[in-house]
């Protein structure tokens, strides 16, 4: 139910009209808005306790920008967000639907078929999230909505900008439900994706059977239960016990990831209306009272607000109109559903008579629909190009009439891999492609772009995925002797490898714990720029797995793979003050440049995964010591928030 907004509220937030107020909790309160294009929006607006917080902001800013690229159908999708707002919010997708609590407690638990629908989205749900880095901390039933198409989880990946302080509570507020928290959750220990599927677990058992299986009598005796004691599943039926079980297990190694469920889970059964007949009814209310505050030009209220005019509507009466209102416009949905039944019965005749009429004129020959083709690669955002490896996807060659290759994929960086085949050499890069021209070709569905600044010694092609910012696309390019020939070969090169991605573009190995994933821009947080870069600088993205921020002196981020590094002596000490020394050699005295690496983890073949932070100044050489104190700050931030591996 929307109430009314507060005296001194705004009646907009950012290129939002507010309609009234959804609700609050220990981050915020939540706020109905509809946007320019008449889109419903739940507003999330940040308490001012937490602004005032000297780490939350910058926290909150990483984990909403992070959370804007997470998408599926059964997430209410991050739109719009002002971090830097006085009154810091995030706009989300305003999904109409019952909370999965408020359905259990209105309606009873939710039947076996029910439940299986949920496992479903909730599990593709945390795929989409944890794709990108996040983990949600805080997926319970009031996080989850009964759509009318299904579920959606909401919330996801902010429960972390409120940690810091204490893992649990922050002026009175509890960060993460204690009934469905993990054992690690409760204990305040780093937490992995695993988390999350303990708390799926918990919140199916719930929901099957009317309360989490650790509730207990306090909050000392629920956390208690989750860290030693075994859920009681008894009362649940089979096929929901073996499902949960398994989720429910105390060491996160121990289980299953969104993919393996989804696996067990099989595919979703064709569905009209997959929630009871009162959840649907509850669904179609709250639709109809949307419908009348859109249709209402009065629908902004404020309580206590001046009449705007003589015979204005009373504070009291808000309700009332409201319910008239939805009064109104089920009477108007009725109404259309029975001339669109009217209509439809007179169309049969017309169109039976329509096709007869035309086969008899044109012989019964069809013609190909028109209109947008959708790109099969679409899903590809930059999260899911950063894990691709390319070398794997052309193991066999691009151009058959080529032979095999002479000089097999290699490749010494995510994101590359070169080949060569019949004189010819392929480099194949994911690269951004604003040198690239759109000629409207396509191969296997996917727009294909053109090089136009190349040169002649070579010709390029670009597949184009998703649309991100920048625009990055899957890149190849042809270098031979027979420079006539070499587009024809790129196109066959570029066709051939749009076929393959569109049939599941391959991962890197160990992609879930491997520094290849994440955003080198997103891994900074903004005060550590302030401090050691420049107020109000920005990272760019140079490449998927580069960041650049340009000031007084250039940073560059860059996350790599390399061989394991060998330790350097630095003999000449800086002290700062405040614990903050700096080492360095005589050839930073004397360069522009300072370097600063570290490994985030061993692989194989005497390699490693490594952060490179370098600070440039290319007009002075003065104080080398500040430069590769910034390096050495940004490059601890980073490692500060990254996840922790073995």
């Amino acid at each position: 139910m929307v109430t009314r907004l507060e005296p001194g509220d705004p009646d907009r937030i950012g290129r939002y009209r507010l309609l009234g107020q959804l609700g609050s909790g220990g981050m915020g309160r939540v706020l109905l808005g509809v946007g320019p294009d008449g889109r419903l929006v739940a507003i999330k607006q940040v308490h001012q306790h937490l602004v005032t917080e000297e780490d939350f902001l910058p926290r909150f800013r990483r984990e909403v920008q992070t959370s804007a690229q997470v998408s599926g159908a059964f997430t209410a999708a991050v739109i719009d967000f002002d971090v830097e707002s006085e009154d810091p919010w995030l706009a989300s997708v305003f999904v109409p639907g019952v909370p999965l609590d408020k359905a259990v407690k209105d309606y009873g638990p939710l039947t076996p078929d029910e439940v299986h629908k949920l496992a479903i989205g909730l599990a593709s749900a945390l795929q989409a999230i944890h794709g990108v880095g996040l983990v949600h901390r805080d997926l319970k039933p009031a996080n989850v909505i009964l759509a009318e198409d299904g579920p959606r989880v909401i919330d996801f990946g902010i429960a972390r900008a409120v940690e810091g302080r204490s893992e649990l509570t922050h002026t009175g507020s509890i960060i993460g439900s204690p009934a469905f928290m993990s054992p690690e959750q409760a204990q305040s220990l780093p937490l992995t994706p695993a988390s999350d599927i303990f708390s799926l677990g918990a919140v199916l058992a719930m929901a099957a059977g009317g309360a989490s299986p650790f509730a207990g009598s306090s909050l000392p005796h629920t956390l208690y239960n989750i860290v030693h004691t075994e859920p009681d599943l008894s009362g649940l039926p089979t096929e929901v016990r073996e499902l949960v079980s398994p989720c429910l297990r105390k060491e996160p190694s121990e289980r299953p990831t969104p993919a393996q469920l989804l696996d067990f889970l099989g595919p979703l059964p064709p569905q009209h209306r997959p929630w009871s007949a009162q959840v649907h009814r509850a669904i179609g209310e709250q639709q109809a009272e949307m419908a009348a505050l859109l249709a209402d030009p009065e629908a902004t209220q404020i309580v206590g607000a001046e009449p705007a005019h003589a015979g204005a509507q009373s504070v009291d009466d808000f309700e009332q109109r409201l319910r008239a209102l939805v009064e109104i416009q089920r009477a108007g949905a009725l109404h259309r559903r029975r001339k669109r039944v009217l209509i439809a019965a007179s169309a049969v005749v017309v169109l039976v008579a329509g096709v007869l009429a035309g086969t008899a004129l044109f012989g019964g020959d069809d013609e190909e629909p028109t209109g947008p083709v959708a790109n099969p690669l679409a899903a590809l955002n930059l999260t899911k190009l950063r894990s691709i490896d390319l070398c794997a996807a052309v193991q066999e060659p691009l151009v058959s009439s080529l032979g095999e290759w002479t000089n097999k994929p290699g490749s010494t960086q995510w994101g590359t891999c070169a080949a060569e085949a019949g004189g010819y050499r392929f480099d194949l890069d994911i690269k951004r492609v604003e040198g690239y021209r759109d000629n409207g070709q396509r191969a296997a569905g996917v727009p294909v772009l053109e090089d136009v600044a190349g040169g002649t010694d070579s010709c390029g092609r670009a597949l184009l995925p998703a649309k991100t910012d920048p625009q990055f696309g899957i890149a190849v390019r042809v270098k031979g002797a027979e420079s006539g020939k070499l587009c024809g070969v790129a196109d066959e090169a570029v066709d051939e490898l749009a076929r393959r991605m569109v049939q599941g573009p391959p991962q890197l190995p160990s992609i879930r714990n491997s520094l290849a994933r994440h955003d080198p821009c997103a891994l900074v947080d903004s005060i550590v720029v302030k401090l050691n870069i420049g107020d109000k600088v920005r990272g760019t993205a140079d490449s998927l797995h580069n960041c650049k921020w340009v000031a007084n002196d250039t940073t560059t981020v860059s996350l790599e793979r390399s061989k394991t590094l060998v330790p350097t002596e630095k003999p000449i000490p800086f002290d700062f003050g405040g614990g903050n020394i700096v080492f360095l050699d005589e050839a930073e005295l004397q360069s522009r440049t300072c370097i600063r690496q570290a490994e985030y983890r061993r692989i194989d073949g005497g390699e490693a995964e490594v952060v490179t932070v370098r600070v440039d100044n290319s007009s002075t050489a003065e104080h080398p010591e500040f430069r590769c104190l910034g390096a050495q700050k940004v490059l601890q931030n980073i490692f500060e928030n990254l996840p922790q591996v073995g």
